[in-house]
């Protein structure tokens, strides 16, 4: 425990939190502080937009229910800057568009809220390996060749799946049972090596996979 503790005390990526919850904010910074971890907060998208092409580099900590500009909307924003601003993105209960939209946009990480202080803190590590290397948010050719190898099927699933497309409508659109939807998705998991839809979307969108529009 304690060999721990002195790793997480090695943590000196900058980190902004975008939450409009006071709460929300003051436990992450606590929870960050704690590893020493700078931090600095902001209560609304708008707000950290007037001051980020000043601030230096860093991991953004963004609420998807942040008011002014919306979660999905700064991601945009953010996007637009390069890899300066790896986001991780907190949700409760987010639909699965919302959840989607957060991903390809460049997400570390997707956290559900209440956040446990340990994936919080395992996120943040990811955001920083991503700032020190200028190479990690290139296509990861070792995933997208995995990719290739899937069935047309699995491949068709997987791409209704970046659509945000529902399962009911896949199984309509494809002309296939619900269950034939829902094996597929566990076969497409269980060959890139995630256990959650979460991982699975930003797995292949980080690898540069995109949506092939087969029929």
């Amino acid at each position: 425990m304690r060999a721990r503790n002195m790793g997480l005390r090695m943590m000196q990526t900058r980190v902004y939190i975008v939450a409009a919850d006071p709460g929300i904010r003051r436990g992450l910074q606590l929870t960050l502080q704690a590893t020493g971890c700078p931090t600095r907060s902001f209560a609304s998208g708008s707000a950290f937009l007037r001051d980020c092409a000043r601030l230096p580099a860093g991991c953004v900590i963004l609420d998807l229910s942040v008011p002014e500009l919306g979660g999905s909307q700064l991601l945009g924003e953010l996007a637009a800057t390069g890899d300066r601003w790896p986001v991780i993105v907190l949700a409760k209960h987010a639909d699965r568009a919302q959840v989607v939209r957060a991903l390809r946009a460049g997400s570390v990480l997707l956290l559900e809220k209440p956040i446990r202080a340990a994936e919080l803190i395992a996120a943040v590590h990811n955001a920083q390996a991503l700032l020190r290397d200028a190479g990690g948010q290139r296509p990861d050719p070792a995933v997208a060749g995995a990719v290739t190898l899937l069935t047309r099927r699995e491949r068709q699933v997987l791409d209704a799946l970046l659509a945000s497309e529902r399962i009911k409508q896949t199984a309509a659109r494809l002309g296939i049972a619900e269950s034939t939807v829902k094996s597929c998705r566990k076969t497409i998991k269980n060959k890139l090596g995630v256990h959650s839809t979460a991982q699975l979307i930003q797995l292949v969108t980080r690898a540069g996979v995109g949506i092939t529009g087969r029929p």
